[in-house]
């Protein structure tokens, strides 16, 4: 276990750890060096002048650094930035709103100060998630970026999950783009930068839990941070594997929380409803998600009143599939949780709000251990006491411990009646394993064994020489007859 306690942090602001992390410059981007030194490349025929292809696309998985690596480009180049991403309309107007003047002339900085590109000022044009302008909403939007990329004086730069998606409708553009690939990071790599951060913000971990949560990214840097940020809060001690574990595995079509965003802060019940038609998670474990999350989104008395209605119409629907194991209560359970808890809400809510993992999820693993020692005990003493397990856990054992620590005799008999190990005798003292007082019990044990075992030796030594006394008895008598 490593300890990175009493470090000091560089930042003190209670932002999302993923922009708080986000790199500045290209140089400071993990795991894709050759694709920042392409870009890198491409940027710099900007300052000597303009570049064969005005437009490059960046392509890959989500997560890996494309969108991050575009904004460290433009601090890096000392460029303003104009970004439109996937929450905006990118059909036909919307696009030339957003470009303006700006991709084919002089252009306004940010703050309003005019920057001549031909003194090398520029504007970085981004348009995020490319490849999913294609719904009625963006008709025209591919048409549009086309149009732009041929006069554009600025540069632009498209990313994309699936380029194959993004240019099978345009070979145009496809011919216009110079295209950079983006790799998943390497474990190693995101267990680095994990350790970086657990240092900044003074959290002790055992290295085997961030190789968990690297190894549960799969070359997601973003998904990486985000799961390191969630299991933090509200962590007691050192991040171990066991936390980790808890999380379960990813399904990398959608994530829970960018899922818990639709819920609670779009308005829409029906995509709220659609977002969890990929995520792999259990209605049982949505709904713990959700309830830890409800009050950091909703703050209005009455929305959070309402939220918690659906919430609880889900859960019986739950309770009905565990008693009578009726699936079919499922499909109204996600409704009420995901359609139910969106439409509690009087508007959309927009920002950013720090969901955090759930803290029931956390207290079930820590006491996982000790639920399964009682179920273990309880299943050896109810034939005894001709009772259940369920009954004896509940009922029993509360009261077995302090009548144990009294009593020598209860001590014995579940020892040597019952077969309690000496992991379930130390549970019930609240002792270790190897305290005097377990060793003491469990020698006694052990004698009693081997009195056991010397006396059926002996048994067995007296049976064999009567067996021998016979055998002579019966050659005297079969001499006598032959005499």
């Amino acid at each position: 276990m490593v300890s990175e306690r009493n470090r000091p942090r560089t930042k003190t602001t209670s932002e999302d750890w993923t922009e708080r992390y986000r790199p500045e410059k290209l140089s400071q981007v993990i795991g894709n060096d050759d694709a920042t030194r392409k870009l890198k490349s491409w940027a710099s025929a900007w300052v000597d002048g303009k570049p064969t292809q005005k437009a490059v696309v960046l392509a890959g998985k989500p997560g890996i650094g494309k969108t991050t690596s575009a904004l460290a480009l433009a601090n890096e180049m000392g460029w303003e930035v104009l970004e439109m991403n996937a929450s905006d309309h990118r059909n036909r107007e919307a696009i030339k709103n957003f470009v303006g003047r700006s991709a084919v002339d002089d252009t306004f900085s940010v703050s309003g100060d005019f920057v001549p590109y031909k003194e090398g000022k520029r504007t970085l044009l981004i348009l995020d998630e490319a490849d999913n302008i294609f719904g009625r909403e963006d008709k025209g939007g591919i048409d549009e970026i086309v149009k732009t990329i041929r006069r554009t004086e600025q540069p632009i730069i498209l990313i994309a999950n699936d380029y194959y998606d993004l240019t099978r409708r345009s070979q145009t553009l496809k011919n216009l783009c110079k295209k950079i690939d983006f790799e998943p990071v390497k474990k190693s790599t995101i267990v680095a930068l994990l350790k970086k951060i657990c240092k900044n913000e003074w959290i002790e971990y055992e290295i085997r839990a961030l190789r968990a949560i690297a190894e549960r990214a799969e070359g997601d840097v973003r998904s990486a941070i985000r799961d390191l940020e969630s299991l933090s809060l509200g962590l007691r001690g050192a991040l171990t594997l066991k936390e980790v574990d808890a999380l379960g595995s990813r399904k990398k079509e959608a994530e829970i929380f960018p899922t818990l965003k639709v819920i609670l802060q779009n308005k829409n019940p029906i995509k709220a409803k659609e977002s969890i038609n990929d995520l792999d998670e259990e209605p049982s474990n949505l709904i713990v998600w959700i309830d830890e999350n409800l009050p950091r989104e909703y703050e209005d008395p009455e929305e959070l009143s309402e939220g918690y209605f659906w919430l609880s119409r889900a859960d019986v629907y739950l309770g009905r599939v565990r008693r009578r194991q009726w699936y079919r209560a499922w499909v109204y359970a996600n409704e009420a949780m995901t359609a139910g808890v969106c439409s509690s809400k009087k508007r959309g809510h927009g920002g950013w709000t720090k969901y955090a993992f759930p803290s029931w999820i956390r207290k079930m693993s820590d006491s996982k251990r000790e639920r399964n020692i009682k179920n273990s005990i309880s299943s050896k003493i109810a034939p005894k006491i001709h009772s259940t397990s369920g009954k004896v856990n509940s009922r029993f054992l509360p009261y077995l411990k302090p009548l144990s620590k009294r009593d020598l005799d209860i001590k014995k008999a579940l020892v040597e009646e019952c077969g309690l190990t000496q992991g379930e005798m130390a549970f019930i003292l609240n002792s270790r394993k190897d305290s005097k007082k377990i060793k003491y019990l469990f020698a006694e044990k052990e004698e009693k064994k081997e009195e056991t075992y010397d006396g059926e030796k002996s048994v067995g030594e007296d049976d064999e020489k009567e067996e021998e006394k016979e055998k002579e008895e019966e050659e005297q008598q079969r001499s006598l007859l032959e005499f």
